[in-house]
């Protein structure tokens, strides 16, 4: 009877696991985004909140990965001093072909340099229990748009 119980564990695990074997271990790709809002409110003496709003598609490194070509929005806000340094954090939501959806947030600490970190934070369907953390940093295309190269670790 432990025999049949361990083989009916090992196999439920395996079959739970398989839609994040795919993408266990060290991630990387290109998230392509154009901005649909930005808003500034100055505050005072040259210091401002704005707020952002942003279509993404994620190009992974790694084609055969779930999230590759997932799709959708990201908002964020912003301190900006009146020296031009801005720090910011926001969240994002993109929609593979199925329709799943996987959460991420992201920050941009204090600085001049459009860069920081982001994490997963789950999501729906094959997502649900999706976990991650990479460094980023983007670089402007034109106005509106910008190509934000990542990498780290996904689970």
């Amino acid at each position: 009877m432990d025999i049949v119980r361990s083989a009916c564990c090992t196999i439920l695990a395996v079959w739970l696991a398989l839609p994040f074997a795919g993408w266990a271990g060290n991630c990387s790709g290109t998230n392509f985004n154009s901005t649909t809002h930005w808003e500034e409110v100055e505050i005072g003496k040259g210091s401002k909140v704005a707020t952002h709003r942003h279509t993404s598609t994620i190009r992974s490194d790694d084609t055969s990965a779930p999230y590759h070509m997932a799709s959708g929005e990201c908002v964020g806000a912003y301190l900006i001093g009146a020296d031009g340094r801005m720090q910011g954090s926001g969240s994002c939501a993109r929609a593979d072909k199925d329709g799943d959806v996987l959460y991420e947030e992201w920050v941009m600490p204090s600085g001049t340099a459009l860069e920081g970190t982001w994490r997963i934070v789950g999501g729906t369907g094959k997502f649900a229990k999706a976990t991650g953390n990479a460094r980023w940093e983007a670089s402007l295309l034109g106005p509106k748009s910008a190509a934000v190269r990542w990498s780290g670790q996904c689970d």
